[in-house]
């Protein structure tokens, strides 16, 4: 009974250091409904792909949409910049801070997900237009066009 017991401890234990991509989704989509979403204006989140300490999480709200890049940290997803086409690439990942190995693991992953998608969704995202890392002072400039 007592190996049984140090087994299961064991175990436990040395799931602590590997990351639960399950719920670290999750929480991605939860952190990109809280920065975009409205009651007024349902948000469509996905695909999430996370790598490491880093995640790219798609949303598409009405007629326009983006890409969000998030960074672990000590308090949880916390949102880097938000962009549209641009950040797809890995050399744009890397730019912004994401590691070499999981920039390029994110931009192969996210070209597969989003070879799912439906064009029209697509399209939405294209939508947004440069990079925005304080996404507060890039909505306000929409309001001046």
């Amino acid at each position: 009974m007592l190996r049984w017991a140090m087994l299961a401890g064991a175990l436990t234990l040395a799931g602590c250091g590997f990351p639960n991509t399950v719920l670290d989704e999750g929480r991605v989509r939860e952190a990109t409904e809280a920065h975009f979403g409205s009651p007024l204006a349902p948000i469509d989140v996905g695909p999430v792909v996370i790598s490491g300490d880093h995640a790219i999480a798609d949303w598409t709200q009405g007629d326009f949409g983006g890409r969000a890049l998030f960074e672990r940290g000590a308090y949880g997803w916390g949102l880097l910049l938000c962009s549209g086409d641009s950040i797809r690439r890995a050399d744009n990942l890397a730019r912004a801070g994401v590691p070499d190995f999981n920039a390029r693991w994110i931009a192969d992953q996210l070209a597969k997900a989003e070879s799912q998608l439906p064009p029209a969704r697509l399209a939405r995202m294209k939508r947004f237009t440069g990079t925005a890392a304080d996404h507060e002072a890039y909505l306000k400039t929409l309001g001046d066009q």
